[in-house]
């Protein structure tokens, strides 16, 4: 356990002041800061063992869920976990398979989404600070909603909670037998507020670090906004949907392409929402003695400074004719790059492969 840490980090829209309360890993091991391009929340916290902004070994994401799910409690099931598009789709897939090895486990797991695919939807949320705010859920296949009897929401990291707020009230509808809410979050920044309390039923967080954060804004922020006013109202959509989890996983073996090419240094690019199975490649190529990278395109808009170094922009392969970003794969870091997706073929950008030399690989 690492002590109450208090830190100011200065960023060109104004100054986040961050109190640690308790961790178990160090915030600089965890997470760094960055700008956003958007209105409505000018500061994005980037975390290091997410694989997703920063490029990172998929044994170190594997040991962050691994201490991530060891905090969440024993519960009674069925177990309904749910990870939050994009970002925590493979934290919480990764989550969900950690606490399927606990003896007696019965649940399953499902993740909102920006795609829409033809499959009844269960319910719609909103994350109200978000450049995309609209989410989706899936009805889930393979368990039956009146009987799940705990819930578990996972997402990389907690300020307000109140994003966490509004998925439970959306979901609890059409679960009547829920006793209880565990969230479960690389970071929780929400000390002192009361979001657990307007949980729809008794709710706990289950973290890696927990402390609180204030923002205090720069006189004159940036204007420069564009993206986010591009992005904010799209849905993509999969006229191809094969399910990796978005209408439920119950933790059964998927099926993994063998990767193209060898090379001793590679890094994995996930897109979007498309990010678990990619990383158990990267595991699988990581354990054969491959020195591997993880990462992942999104449509999250930052500016340069702080924790982006290097930004590619390109066009998002789900044909929304949204721009996609990929932050810090440096062109100079000399690695065999695949690009794992699950659009068809020829849906990548090409401007995409030719900066990184890349070879895309369709699961």
């Amino acid at each position: 356990m690492i002590g109450p840490e208090s830190r100011s980090v200065p960023l060109a829209t104004g100054t986040l002041h961050l109190d640690v309360l308790r961790a178990d890993w160090p915030l600089d091991v965890l997470c760094d800061f960055a700008v956003r391009r958007n209105p409505r929340r000018a500061f994005l916290i980037v975390s290091k063992v997410l694989g997703r902004h920063i490029p990172v070994a998929p044994s170190v994401m594997r040991a962050s869920v691994r201490d991530l799910a060891a905090r969440v409690p024993e519960l009674p099931g069925p177990v309904l976990v749910v990870g939050l598009a994009e970002t925590a789709v493979c934290l919480g897939q990764s989550v969900f398979e950690e606490l399927a090895r606990r003896p007696g486990f019965d649940g399953l797991f499902i993740h909102s989404t920006r795609q829409q695919i033809a499959h009844p939807l269960l319910c719609r949320f909103e994350e109200p600070h978000s450049h995309a705010s609209a989410h989706l859920i899936y009805c889930p296949e393979g368990i039956d909603l009146a009987s799940i009897r705990s819930l578990v929401l996972v997402d990389d990291e907690v300020s307000t909670g109140n994003t966490l707020v509004n998925l439970a009230t959306a979901l609890i509808e059409h679960l009547p037998k829920v006793e209880q809410i565990v969230t479960a979050a690389l970071t929780d920044w929400s000390a002192g507020s009361d979001w657990l309390a307007r949980m729809p039923r008794p709710a706990s967080c289950a973290s890696l670090l927990h402390g609180s954060l204030r923002w205090e804004a720069a006189a004159a922020p940036p204007t420069d906004t564009g993206n986010f006013d591009r992005a904010a109202p799209a849905l993509g959509a999969l006229d191809e949907h094969r399910n990796w989890g978005r209408t439920g996983w119950n933790g059964s073996p998927l099926d993994l392409p063998e990767p193209p090419a060898t090379a001793e240094r590679i890094r994995i690019v996930c897109t979007g929402e498309f990010t678990y199975p990619p990383f158990l490649l990267a595991e699988r190529l990581e354990a054969t003695g491959h020195d591997v990278v993880v990462q992942s395109t999104s449509r999250s808009p930052a500016l340069p400074g702080g924790a982006i170094h290097h930004t590619l922009a390109f066009e998002d392969n789900c044909a929304t004719a949204l721009p996609n970003f990929l932050y810090n794969a440096d062109p100079d870091d000399a690695r065999l790059t695949l690009i794992c997706h699950e659009t068809p073929l020829g849906s990548i950008d090409p401007a995409l492969i030719q900066a990184l030399e890349a070879t895309p690989v369709r699961f």
